[in-house]
């Protein structure tokens, strides 16, 4: 909480020497009868004549402000009457003669009433008188900034990061998302860079890409990708648009890759993209012949990067799919004829092949896997899965120590 340490005695304070035709209403104040007060102003100003005394509303703003601290006054927001006053007086006396004598007092008064009150309705779940004091401590604050005003040598922030995220978080918790978006808006507009305010600029991506607005998700999304440009996040934001057309997301990654060529997480989801593509499907998309010769060096590629269990596992995966294709070709062959034999020794060759290609990577994914400590229930799922390719493979090479290990770690999992 926020404490000023204001005393309303120095709000009264220099009432007696302005008090002109508002005596009763100044001795009233005095007495700390607010209510009083506040009756015989509404009759003052309720004169015609009486409306271009800026005084009065120097007194209102005054009288308001203490009614604001009773909380059986509920029928206006006391402290938002007061704050109009307060300017409405200082826009009538540009000297600012009364105000001046307690230093905008008031002011600061009300700025830490709103931003207390926030806090205890925060605390209270009630998100949305939250937001609605955040929101008027800040407009106070604001306004104190605008006129250069300090209390006792206390100036408040330029720029209260604090309270601007706190109004923003509270407007998002009372379902206010184009509200909040425009108070993070002003923070990243600033260009604030820092651990507190990365996840800012996330937000403007995603919230201004579901608005189908692409001028603010592009000018949110480069200014991130400026201030954070380790995080990979910009990436991914980049491919999102082309979500729905695989061509032009494969160009796309493809053209990120060549600008961050060492970026696992890129050449990696790239790859998955383009199997899931070719190979999630029995039928195979139109423009297969063009894309499968892109496949395996895709994958290879975010192997070189980064030897992962997964991406390693995505290689065996696209070998293992190659094997079962060259098996039914080869039980599609059912002819005697010498030209039918050589066909199948053929392919009986080019499977072999293939289960060598297999075996590093199968190799590479289950030493990583089995160094693990605690394994999700997906990554032993995966463990599970390659430990059974291996013990085909070496079952398939007829090498029976190797099968019997496997077989045995398999148990085990």
């Amino acid at each position: 909480m926020r404490k000023l340490l204001l005393s309303a005695t120095l709000i009264a304070s220099g009432l007696s020497l302005f008090a002109q035709k508002l005596d009763d209403v100044q001795e009233n104040i005095s007495k700390g009868k607010y209510s009083e007060a506040q009756e015989k102003l509404d009759k003052f100003l309720a004169n015609p004549k009486n409306q271009d005394n800026a005084n009065a509303y120097y007194y209102q703003g005054v009288i308001y402000n203490e009614l604001a601290k009773d909380s059986t006054k509920t029928d206006k927001d006391y402290r938002m009457e007061a704050f109009n006053a307060f300017r409405k007086y200082q826009q009538m006396d540009p000297k600012n003669i009364l105000m001046t004598l307690n230093q905008n007092a008031g002011l600061f008064q009300l700025y830490e009433g709103y931003y207390n009150s926030a806090i205890a309705s925060y605390n209270a779940q009630q998100f949305d008188k939250a937001y609605h004091n955040f929101k008027n401590a800040l407009e106070v604050e604001r306004y104190i900034n605008s006129k250069g005003f300090s209390y006792s040598g206390t100036t408040l922030p330029a720029l209260d990061t604090s309270l601007i995220l706190n109004t923003a978080a509270m407007a998002l918790k009372a379902n206010l998302e184009d509200t909040a978006m425009k108070y993070y808006a002003s923070l990243a507009d600033a260009k604030l860079k820092g651990p507190n305010f990365q996840e800012i600029y996330q937000m403007l991506v995603e919230y201004y890409g579901k608005k189908n607005d692409e001028t603010n998700r592009n000018k949110y999304l480069a200014l991130g990708q400026e201030l954070y440009p380790e995080n990979e996040y910009w990436l991914e934001a980049n491919l999102t648009p082309y979500k729905d057309d695989k061509a032009k997301l494969f160009a796309k990654y493809e053209e990120l890759m060549q600008a961050n060529p060492d970026k696992y997480f890129l050449a990696y989801n790239y790859a998955v993209e383009l199997y899931n593509y070719l190979h999630a499907n029995n039928a195979k998309p139109a423009d297969a012949a063009t894309l499968e010769p892109k496949l395996e060096p895709a994958i290879a590629k975010a192997i070189a990067i980064k030897s992962t269990p997964e991406s390693n596992f995505l290689m065996v995966k696209y070998y293992l799919d190659n094997i079962y294709n060259l098996q039914d070709q080869y039980r599609s062959v059912t002819g005697k004829t010498p030209a039918d034999t050589k066909k199948r020794q053929g392919i009986t060759a080019q499977i072999n092949d293939t289960y060598d290609k297999i075996a590093p990577y199968a190799e590479a994914a289950y030493t990583a896997y089995d160094a693990k400590g605690n394994l999700t229930p997906v990554e032993k799922a995966t463990f599970r899965n390659i430990t059974n390719v291996l013990i085909d493979y070496y079952t398939y090479k007829k090498q029976t120590d190797k099968v019997q290990s496997y077989q045995n770690k398999l148990k085990s999992l």
